[in-house]
């Protein structure tokens, strides 16, 4: 149940990440408009079982999740961003209150997001996303680091690769 959980709040952490941009050179300029991210790796994860609901505007795909988010023009110049997040998981972890870091190196259109949570369960969750934008395509890595009372540290890394769709939905 615990890794059911885990791969819940694996999928809460890397919605609520948002990404924020900054520009980067011409080939590896990160481009403001909608992407579409997927998980490469599924063995690694299995599917949700049919009454896990993931967070809204993400699906399982044939190797793991798929989402698309918008990466906004006017967030292109920040270089370091800051957020705490107080979430509800879905699953047995209970509230959470969350520190997010998301900080870009403008030179090789990398960004990088660090979620620390703690659980009102008790338990604690260290989401690392990187990111390397490469004009339409990009590919990084995920890793959750879970750690539970009476249960052994869990660690779960995953391949992720992701394409430009084009502009935003109108809102």
């Amino acid at each position: 149940m615990r890794a059911v959980a885990a791969v819940g709040a694996t999928a809460i952490l890397m919605f609520m990440s948002e990404v924020w941009v900054c520009a980067a050179g011409a080939e590896d300029a990160i481009k403001s408009g909608k992407w579409e991210f997927r998980t490469v790796g599924g063995t690694l994860i299995h599917q949700p079982a049919p009454r896990t609901q993931l967070p809204h505007g993400m699906r399982w795909g044939p190797d793991g999740m798929i989402w698309s988010e918008c990466v906004p023009e006017a967030s292109q110049k920040l270089a370091h961003v800051h957020k705490r997040l107080d979430t509800t998981s879905r699953g047995s972890l209970g509230k959470g209150s969350c520190d997010l870091d998301i900080t870009t190196d403008a030179t090789t259109g990398t960004r990088k997001h660090v979620t620390n949570c703690a659980w009102s369960s008790g338990g604690t969750t260290r989401l690392e996303i990187v990111l390397h934008f490469h004009g339409d395509t990009l590919d990084g890595t995920t890793t959750n680091r879970s750690s539970f009372p009476d249960k052994p540290p869990t660690e779960i890394s995953l391949v992720l690769k992701g394409h430009y769709v084009g502009p935003c939905d109108a809102k």
